[in-house]
């Protein structure tokens, strides 16, 4: 096997896991909206927070590990606003969560491209 064929191989199953991992990417999304929803009617408890702290940790590094950059930077400073106390302004973080469910978008129509000319 060429050197280039098995990088082929690899960028194709990267691709591949990308797609099998579309559920969660979309669960941990969603999650990070309702948690803006949420603050923006002013019902926010602990626990919502809480998971939305650790799905926005999640994103970030599956993002980037995917090389999905700019989607990764925006997942992690979502994380970063949602570690403070007092929490952020409802707006900032519902700007975010829409400008990261974009993102997701254009990563999810592009994935296969990204992945399998990443490296070439």
């Amino acid at each position: 096997m060429t050197q280039q064929r098995g990088e082929r191989e690899v960028r194709t199953a990267l691709a591949k896991v990308w797609r099998d991992s579309q559920p969660r990417v979309l669960e941990r999304l969603a999650t990070l909206e309702r948690i803006s929803e949420n603050l923006r009617s002013g019902v926010l408890d602990e626990k919502g927070r809480e998971d939305a702290l650790i799905a926005a940790h999640k994103l970030s590094g599956a993002l980037g590990m995917f090389g999905f950059n700019e989607a990764s930077a925006c997942a992690a400073e979502i994380e970063a606003l949602l570690a403070q106390m007092p929490l952020p302004e409802r707006t900032t973080l519902a700007q975010l969560t829409e400008r990261l469910r974009g993102l997701l978008e254009k990563a999810k129509t592009s994935h296969t491209a990204h992945l399998e000319n990443r490296g070439s």
